[in-house]
């Protein structure tokens, strides 16, 4: 299987536990991401962290925020390989529930996942998730 083919198969899972994450399972996600002191995230919630430890814990504190719901359509952008690297940029749709509100809501969040060939397998080495999918005042980028 070729590079992009395999990491295809990797995206598939991906979504499949971005959808256990949004009903408050960071199991599969966690077992995707590489172990390695240099894996990053920048979580939906807000936040930033680096190394599997650190990473980890956002990925269960991300998932304990959600009371469930689903994720629908992904919408690719941009998904390729080069070498050991692979990257996916797209678009999470779905409806969840999360704490603070007793109805579920529309989730939009822009993401962009980089995974690395470890061991003859693709592993996420960093996700960048945020809300942030309107064009945003200038002054929005000010720290308040």
């Amino acid at each position: 299987m070729s590079p992009e083919g395999d990491l295809r198969t990797t995206l598939y899972q991906t979504k499949a536990a971005l959808g256990r994450l949004v009903n408050g399972d960071a199991g599969p996600l966690l077992e995707l991401w590489s172990h390695a002191d240099d894996v990053t995230v920048m979580g939906g919630f807000g936040s930033y962290e680096t190394g599997w430890d650190r990473v980890r814990q956002n990925t269960e504190f991300a998932a304990s925020r959600f009371l469930g719901g689903k994720l629908g359509a992904v919408e690719e952008m941009a998904v390729g390989t080069s070498g050991e690297l692979g990257y996916a940029v797209w678009i999470e749709r779905g409806e969840v529930r999360v704490q603070g509100r007793d109805e579920p809501g529309a989730l939009v969040v822009r993401a962009t996942h980089i995974f690395r060939r470890e061991g003859g397998a693709w592993k996420l080495v960093h996700r960048h998730g945020d809300p942030i999918t309107q064009i945003t005042a200038a002054t929005a980028v000010l720290h308040r």
